[in-house]
């Protein structure tokens, strides 16, 4: 929510995102109803690989709420006609799934079915949770001065080789592009215990072009313009269009979905919002139906 401006820091950690994570791997609560093996195969799923599966997700009643299966999907009256089916690619044990259904999956081999039952504290909790975010994330429009430096088409991160390692991947050559959340670095050098890669950061909303006062642009869905710089800092006003309350007047007890989240205001100070959130399917057992087509 509220994604903004592009910080420097934060782009280390995308490009380090797909790498994952350790986890326990134990599918521990996570029942499995059916397990048919037909696959040929003895390589079986662990923790750090990147797997394709497909999948068709019901509540226990039987509704349809996600599919990778384009028929299962018009089936169920769920089809979305910009979207490309095909199965999922993710990272397993990198927090990129729910944990019962990356639990789920490993110790499968290529072209096993298994059908997952996730309780709802290893999908989407059992209740929403508290945060408390600036009151100005929740503005409409605001206005922000931050260094030029955040604005560059480039610029040059440091990655300790113990990061990679600490993650279980191999550190990366020198010349080899490293892709993730739409930023792409390429490793220049190593050395010294680190690697150094250069970002091309085209997460800029002003990705190509000169900065100059007036000069408008787009960061996922954020309208930017830019009102005032000098040699150090640019101050810009946002139109911030990831604010759930988008043209809604603030107050206790408003609701609002964002990317398949609700989000209740349940406190208004000066300079600080508290916010419950949960997820649509907070609270519900999940039913998921997986393939495992592919392990990378």
């Amino acid at each position: 929510m509220n994604k903004v401006l592009l910080v420097t820091s934060a782009v280390a950690v995308a490009l380090l995102s797909s790498c994952g994570k350790s986890a326990d791997t134990a599918p521990a609560s996570v029942t499995p109803v059916t397990d048919i093996n037909t696959a040929t195969e003895t390589r079986i799923v662990k923790a750090g690989d990147t797997v394709a599966v497909d999948y068709l997700g019901k509540l226990e009643d039987g509704t349809v709420f996600d599919t990778s299966i384009k028929s299962e999907a018009e089936k169920a009256g769920k089809l979305n006609a910009g979207r490309d089916y095909a199965p999922l690619l993710f990272t397993v044990g990198a927090g990129q799934m729910i944990k019962g259904f990356d639990q789920g999956v490993v110790g499968m081999k290529v072209g096993e079915k298994k059908t997952l039952r996730i309780a709802p504290e290893d999908a989407y909790g059992t209740k929403g949770t508290e945060e408390i975010v600036s009151r100005k994330a929740l503005e409409d429009k605001f206005t922000e001065t931050v260094s030029r430096d955040k604005y560059k088409d480039v610029f040059t991160v440091n990655i300790p080789e113990t990061t990679f390692k600490d993650q279980g991947r191999e550190i990366p050559k020198v010349g080899e592009t490293i892709t993730a959340g739409g930023v792409s670095a390429k490793v220049e050098k190593i050395e010294g215990g680190n690697v150094t890669m250069t970002v091309e950061n085209r997460q800029n909303p002003f990705y190509g072009k000169k900065l100059a006062v007036g000069l408008e642009g787009d960061f996922e869905g954020n309208k930017v313009k830019i009102l005032k710089l000098d040699e150090k800092n640019v101050t810009v006003e946002v139109e911030n269009r990831n604010n759930p309350f988008y043209g809604k007047k603030l107050t206790v007890g408003i609701e609002a979905m964002y990317s398949g989240e609700k989000y209740t205001v349940k406190k208004i100070e000066k300079e600080t919002v508290t916010l419950e959130r949960s997820h649509e399917l907070s609270g519900k057992t999940l039913v998921f139906e997986v393939e495992l087509k592919e392990i990378k």
